[in-house]
């Protein structure tokens, strides 16, 4: 008879055992999915990133057009170009490229990007231009750039949302 008690305890033991295992194992799912929306590094988007940098913009300084690297810092640092705010033409020239580059929409295969330069240094940060279109609620490919700006650094980030 105290074996068949025995036995009926260590029954009961391997059934907690497993249900425990099996709650276990859903809570883990669920939090695993939930870190599906996170962005992923993309060479493609970095690759248009460092591109983007290197086109020059119809600001001058001096005799010289400068690229888009070049005016983020001006932006940053107030300065204008061509009578116009440094910001300003910043701003339109990064949106008529992307606007091209990354086409979004409801039947298109991108449904979104957010493009940011922020200028960071060890202590503080401060956003100089962030440009968002679409839906972002979904998956998103990304990448950054970081360019030298003594003291800091100015950390230009793409993601592009599917």
């Amino acid at each position: 008879m105290t074996n068949k008690k025995a036995q009926e305890e260590i029954v009961g033991f391997v059934i907690v055992v497993v249900i425990v295992a099996v709650v276990f194992l859903i809570l883990l799912g669920i939090f695993l999915r939930s870190d599906i929306n996170e962005s992923v590094e993309s060479r493609e988007v970095y690759q248009f990133l460092e591109s983007l940098m290197e086109y020059t913009t119809e600001c001058e300084i001096g005799e010289n057009n400068i690229d888009i690297e070049d005016l983020i810092q001006e932006c940053y640092e107030g300065e204008s170009c061509n009578g116009k705010d440094s910001c300003e033409v910043l701003n339109s020239s990064l949106i008529s490229i992307l606007e091209v580059s990354w086409p979004i929409g409801d039947n298109r295969p991108f449904k979104g990007y957010i493009f940011k330069a922020n200028y960071e240094t060890n202590a503080t940060s401060k956003s100089i231009i962030e440009i968002k279109r679409g839906d972002c609620s979904q998956n998103a490919i990304g990448a950054e750039i970081i360019s030298q700006a003594f003291p800091g650094s100015i950390i230009t980030s793409l993601e592009i949302c599917s």
